[in-house]
């Protein structure tokens, strides 16, 4: 099955789009709606669009009557396309169970159905151009289609020429000052870059203590902004920086006074990059409600901490999913800075098609190997 996804102002227009490319037998799989193009920190609203998905089965497949039919002796041509028919079939029942496997651990209904009917199109496309189906090449090709579906941005961008402002936000508790202290280190030790530190976290003068023990040991400068004008005078005060990384106040998102105070902040600082820092023990009800309130601040990266207490991925890959923005870290400790890792799709290809089910599925399709 090929499957793509479209985006347009009205589901007419969608509907349109894929007649034209994938024709009138093409599958609506899934459709919701979209917010794109949100600017000057929610101040401009960004434009609402309907996304669809659709695929198109392949065109060979023969109607299943076709094999009750005693005939003259069959081509060679009917005869290819009643394998090919099989093998699909064959493919359908080895998949069969995946969909509420990926239901069980925690994977949101509609991303669990994308992603059968992805590994669905790749065991077809192998099965009918007569690949080998080695567990390396499957995955490669699934790692590949997933990129298209969760993204990552590879985290911070140290060819960079340019100053870059770096906010991490999110609720309290997260680890987001952790977090600050682990990318200055990432940034200055292990890339020899030039950084700035400032918190913006008034509410807790722990907070400051505590980022400016890590810059003292780190050997980095930081600054405490009491005020979105303090905030801004702190940022021009590293304009001899590569990059500035700011450590802002931690609190509920369903306190709106405090958000918009932060709101005020970021106007000010005007950050480059807003990275949303959560735990990935949240749930994802909760995620939900969290990415709401935080969304008009220009959020554009994700951020899970302590994954070293939990052993579920589900929150990380279905907010991924659902926000579309990219993964940029993922903090699995607490030491600094060796407990951050650049967010990498092996591990998120692993928690959904971990090893024992890939090669499950395969024993299905080659019983005799």
């Amino acid at each position: 099955m090929r499957i793509k996804t479209y985006e347009a102002k009205t589901m007419q227009d969608a509907l349109q789009q894929i007649k034209e490319e994938l024709g009138p037998s093409a599958l609506i799989l899934n459709t919701r709606y979209i917010t794109k193009g949100t600017k000057w920190f929610g101040l401009v609203p960004g434009q609402r669009l309907i996304e669809v998905v659709a695929g198109l089965a392949s065109s060979k497949i023969v109607d299943s009557s076709v094999e009750n039919q005693i005939t003259d002796p069959i081509s060679e041509e009917d005869s290819n396309r009643n394998v090919e028919a099989v093998s699909l079939q064959n493919i359908r029942n080895a998949l069969d169970g995946m969909f509420q496997r990926q239901v069980e651990i925690g994977v949101n209904k509609e991303l669990a159905q994308r992603l059968v009917y992805i590994l669905d199109d790749i065991f077809s496309q192998f099965l009918s151009q007569q690949k080998e189906l080695r567990e390396e090449n499957i995955r490669s090709e699934f790692k590949q289609r997933l990129s298209q579906v969760i993204q990552f941005s590879d985290g911070l961008d140290f060819s960079q020429k340019e100053q870059q402002v770096i906010a991490l936000v999110g609720p309290t508790g997260v680890g987001k000052t952790t977090t600050v202290a682990k990318l200055a280190a990432i940034s200055s030790i292990m890339n020899h870059k030039s950084v700035g530190l400032i918190s913006i976290d008034a509410y807790r003068i722990a907070a400051y203590d505590q980022l400016k023990t890590y810059a003292e040991i780190i050997g980095l400068p930081v600054e405490l902004a009491l005020s979105p004008q303090g905030a801004r005078t702190a940022i021009d005060g590293y304009s001899n920086k590569d990059i500035i990384i700011v450590d802002s106040v931690g609190r509920s998102p369903n306190h709106e006074i405090h958000m918009a105070e932060l709101h005020g902040y970021m106007q000010a600082i005007q950050p480059t990059e807003v990275h949303l820092t959560t735990t990935a023990s949240v749930k994802f009800d909760d995620y939900i409600r969290i990415v709401d309130r935080y969304r008009t601040l220009d959020v554009n990266r994700l951020i899970f901490t302590k994954l070293d207490e939990t052993t579920s991925l589900d929150t990380l890959v279905n907010g991924a999913y659902y926000t579309r923005f990219p993964l940029s870290y993922l903090g699995v400790g607490q030491t600094v800075p060796d407990d951050l890792e650049v967010a990498d799709i092996n591990k998120v290809a692993g928690f959904l098609l971990p090893d024992r089910e890939l090669k499950m599925v395969i024993k299905e399709l080659n019983p005799n190997d």
